[in-house]
């Protein structure tokens, strides 16, 4: 009676950074979970949050409709605190499933001149605003990494969110 997790990731975006920079990151952290994980057990979603209410329910709606029954928020940059905290929200509501929070690192120097973005500061922004509106999430200890390091923050929240599925 164990039951199977599928993760939907959705990355988020502030619109005074480039969408491409949260994609483009999405797509290279569903690529390193599929190299060194099984690819069927999470669901890279399209909808790239970029401060809206619509586009975080257009999200969840694609999230749900993939047959996920987690969710991994993923700051590709500074992430907009309404709609990553809705987001969560809106899931933890409608599905009573887990969510979880992790963000990018810059990689290099030529990233932040070219492409900036502070995905440090948004997570401490979700940490904040998520526990100022009692959405429960988890965080993991050092939430900000490479994509592989977030590919592995991902698979060690796959457990967790198995046992509070399961608990349902």
């Amino acid at each position: 009676n164990i039951p199977t997790i599928k993760v939907g990731i959705v990355a988020v975006s502030r619109d005074c950074f480039p969408e491409s920079l949260s994609v483009n990151r999405r797509a290279a952290l569903v690529k390193a979970y599929a190299e060194k994980y099984a690819a069927s057990d999470i669901y890279e979603c399209p909808v790239c949050i970029v401060e809206s209410e619509v586009q975080a329910m257009q999200a969840l709606e694609d999230v749900k409709a993939a047959g996920c029954n987690a969710l991994a928020v993923y700051l590709g940059n500074f992430g907009p605190e309404i709609s990553e905290t809705l987001l969560a929200q809106k899931w933890s509501e409608q599905t009573g499933c887990p969510v979880m929070f992790c963000a990018a690192a810059e990689e290099n120097t030529a990233v932040l001149k070219d492409d900036r973005g502070d995905a440090y500061c948004g997570m401490l922004n979700a940490s904040y605003n998520l526990k100022l509106r009692g959405v429960k999430a988890y965080i993991p200890a050092y939430p900000v990494g490479t994509a592989v390091e977030c590919a592995d923050m991902i698979r060690a929240f796959i457990p967790v969110a198995r046992a509070l599925v399961g608990m349902k």
